[in-house]
């Protein structure tokens, strides 16, 4: 049996490379992100015939379940992207950088939305507190949700960088060599 033998150079970069294992996280984090709002469609779906007496009921709930499913989608595609990237496809370097930098963008405009936000949160939540003085699971409840508003607004700070830094870094000409065509 004869050995095949590739005809096309090794143009791979040995050893460690950060935008990979970027690469790799931003496929978990939408993976993770498409079972949340997948999920949570899911949720709205059940909740249909509950709400169907209530008009402006059901129109929140379908404008909610719209944005579920774009998010699935999106999600799905970034999905996708992610994984020919893991795998160097050539079409999916320029599919990542202009998704990585369009993330950044939403992410960005989420984070000053959430930003924007926070002095109405901080005082509704610490009135919220001085009432909850006797109820531990309500307060602690509330503790939890102003660190999560913290947390999201500081991954928010972190992924814009990254993001940008990913889709300059698949740009860069030692990093489009590792990548090959199709057969």
């Amino acid at each position: 049996m004869p050995l095949a033998v590739r005809a096309e150079p090794l143009a791979h970069e040995r050893g460690f490379a950060l935008w990979r294992v970027v690469v790799w996280l931003l496929l978990l984090l939408a993976a993770f992100g498409c079972l949340q709002y997948f999920s949570h469609a899911q949720l709205l779906w059940n909740q249909r015939q509950v709400l169907a007496s209530d008009a402006a009921a059901s129109a929140a709930l379908r404008g909610m379940l719209a944005w579920d499913i774009a998010y699935v989608v999106a999600a799905f595609a970034l999905i996708a992207v992610c994984a020919g990237c893991i795998l160097r496809q050539t079409w999916a370097r320029p599919a990542l950088r202009v998704a990585a930098a369009l993330v950044a963008l939403w992410m960005l405009a989420s984070g000053v939305t959430l930003l924007l936000q926070w002095p109405g949160f901080e005082r509704a939540s610490t009135e919220a507190l001085a009432q909850l003085r006797h109820d531990a699971a309500l307060r602690q409840a509330l503790l939890h949700a102003r660190r999560n508003y913290v947390a999201a607004l500081v991954l928010k700070a972190v992924a814009v960088p990254v993001l940008l830094w990913l889709s300059w870094r698949l740009g860069v000409p030692a990093v489009r060599a590792q990548f090959r065509h199709r057969r």
